[in-house]
């Protein structure tokens, strides 16, 4: 009897344990996904009163999180990330900071020059490098806010409890798939505008074009463009049914589960639409790259990649012939035309990165500081940002930071794709298939960067830093999935094999 009650309070406690875990888990996945679902619906986070909000409430619900969990110290590989990270917000705190008079006309002689001017009709003015302090300070809050959430998402993706991060793909077919529907209907209805914006259909800015939630169809369009490689690289590993209950975590019907994915192919090929009737050209062409990329990385190992993308392709097509690809060409025939009012706007912004070289204007000021330089556009249709991110990013934090950070993101991004490409033969299938997608995503949202401001949308913003995170998530564990899938079935009590 005394063995009986203690195997009974021995389950009775692992049963507890599961069942808090599963609360903890919960509670962490909520607290990564609502961001990117509030951010997403409203506007893209394109209002500072939007982001910011955002961020404060993550950091409340950030703040009960380690108030019921022990705040874990970060691993070895981790403290390097962490270093690159501090190193990178000491940029816009240096920039925010009051400064002598003399440091300032030392390192910025031009922002000096405009702060001892303001100080001849009698304005007391910031001495700090940033042409707006407070506004540096709150984009300095937003990149901590973005460190924390890549963190807590790495964190989630790599727990040794889960086999896939399922709870995150989920989310994203059913937000990726509502904005791609709404922005086909926008398509096919000229008068509806964006969603909460009741004056955004009496305009003309873009009426007929698909945008979703979002103000403007360039960003729209990178959106759906991270996304869509995730949600094919999904559809792609679920096969068999015993593998598909590897990967869910649980017990379902063959049948089921193909219904599933055959929906998920059709949803899968709205959202490719839905990227098309932005009419971007520049998200376009970025997704064609990522459908590129991902065919290269892993269509020429796998059979079955190069079909479902065909399949994907042709849902679009067909939906595309019905309704009529007349206003996409049109966009591709003034391309010429176009390119050269942005060629003018590059320009004034290459002045304003010249008159700043050393510590660029601030943080989060290119919209205030472009007013002073701009030539392109008349005074009435000003444009609030540079169409570069690499070239606003220069004005805003001067040639030595912009460049070290520009370089060290296309340095990162060619570095595992040369690392994907050399083990593509030897990484489990699965694996390779999330992986290649992930880094097809990325590959084309840093083409569409030289050409749009997509980092001034947080929505983009977050959603780049997301699709990174799963990214090394995904390849940190190489284990072929047979191997752990065996270990699983042969002893169901035991935990996962632990991640390397």
């Amino acid at each position: 009897m005394p063995s009986s009650a203690s195997h009974s309070h021995h389950r009775q406690r692992k049963t507890s344990s599961a069942t808090g875990r599963k609360h903890t888990d919960t509670y962490l996945h909520a607290l990564i996904f609502f961001p990117i679902v509030l951010m997403t619906v409203l506007f893209g986070g394109a209002r500072p009163w939007i982001w910011q909000g955002v961020t404060g409430l993550f950091f409340i619900g950030l703040a009960v999180w380690f108030l019921r969990h022990d705040v874990p110290l970060p691993e070895k590989g981790e403290r390097k990330i962490l270093a690159v990270v501090l190193a990178l917000l000491c940029v816009p705190l240096l920039q925010a900071l009051p400064l002598p008079a003399a440091l300032q006309g030392f390192l910025s002689p031009v922002r000096a020059t405009w702060t001892s001017g303001l100080e001849t009709f009698g304005v007391t003015f910031s001495t700090a490098l940033s042409y707006d302090p407070l506004v540096t300070w709150m984009h300095l809050l937003w990149w901590a806010f973005l460190a924390v959430f890549a963190w807590l998402l790495f964190r989630a993706i790599t727990s040794p409890a889960t086999r896939y991060p399922t709870w995150l793909l989920h989310g994203l077919f059913l937000l990726a798939g509502f904005e791609a529907l709404y922005g086909i209907l926008q398509a096919l209805i000229p008068s509806l505008g964006v969603l909460w914006d009741i004056n955004s259909g009496t305009g003309l800015a873009y009426r007929g074009n698909a945008r979703g939630t979002f103000i403007n169809r360039n960003h729209f369009a990178a959106f759906l463009g991270l996304i869509w490689p995730l949600l094919l690289g999904y559809l792609l590993i679920l096969k068999t049914p015993r593998k598909m209950e590897f990967i869910l975590g649980k017990r379902a019907k063959a049948q089921d589960l193909m219904q599933k994915k055959a929906l998920g192919i059709f949803s899968l090929g709205l959202v490719i639409l839905g990227l098309f009737f932005s009419q971007s050209r520049g998200g376009i062409l970025a997704a064609v790259l990522s459908f590129t990329l991902l065919y290269i990385f892993a269509g020429l190992q796998q059979k079955r990649v190069a079909i479902v993308l065909a399949g994907c392709w042709a849902v679009m097509l067909g939906y595309g012939v019905i309704i009529g690809f007349d206003g996409i060409s049109d966009r591709f025939s003034r391309i010429e035309n176009d390119a050269l009012g942005r060629f003018e706007i590059w320009q004034d912004g290459w002045t304003a990165a010249m008159d700043h070289p050393v510590t660029g204007t601030g943080l989060g000021t290119y919209p205030a500081v472009g007013r002073a330089y701009q030539n392109a556009i008349s005074p009435v249709q000003r444009a609030h940002h540079a169409h570069n991110d690499y070239l606003e990013a220069t004005v805003e934090m001067g040639l030595p930071a912009a460049g070290a950070l520009i370089l060290g993101i296309w340095g990162l991004w060619w570095s595992r794709a040369i690392l994907l490409w050399r083990g593509r033969k030897s990484i489990d299938p699965d694996r390779l298939v999330l992986a290649a997608a992930s880094l097809a995503a990325l590959g084309g949202y840093l083409l569409h960067a030289w050409v749009e401001f997509n980092n001034a949308i947080p929505a983009n913003q977050m959603a780049a830093v997301m699709v990174t995170v799963f990214h090394f998530g995904i390849m940190r564990d190489n284990k072929p999935a047979e191997t752990k899938e065996h270990a699983n079935t042969a002893n169901p009590e035991s935990p996962e094999t632990p991640h390397v």
